[in-house]
């Protein structure tokens, strides 16, 4: 919703990854299948900084993971919501 992206025929609900973080269970949906070249157009204006595309690999496993930083040049707090 929050992307401008139409997902729900595209969604499994058996697809995603799930951990509890700060005693909050954080669920993230795995959606296969969207062309690279997808245009995603936020609807609110400074809730999402930019919208890219990363191998999972790469993603930061914590705040003090510097594996982006070193690999793409992203601090790992730009991914504060999706931290496993």
């Amino acid at each position: 919703e929050e992307t401008g992206f139409d997902i729900s025929k595209l969604i499994s609900k058996n697809d995603y990854i799930e951990a509890i973080i700060h005693e909050q269970i954080v669920r993230l949906y795995i959606v296969a299948h969207i062309p690279r070249d997808t245009k995603f157009q936020p609807r609110t204006r400074y809730e999402i900084k930019a919208c890219e595309w990363f191998p999972l690999a790469d993603l930061p496993s914590s705040r003090k993971d510097m594996t982006p930083k070193l690999k793409m040049g992203v601090s790992p707090n730009s991914f504060f919501m999706v931290l496993p």
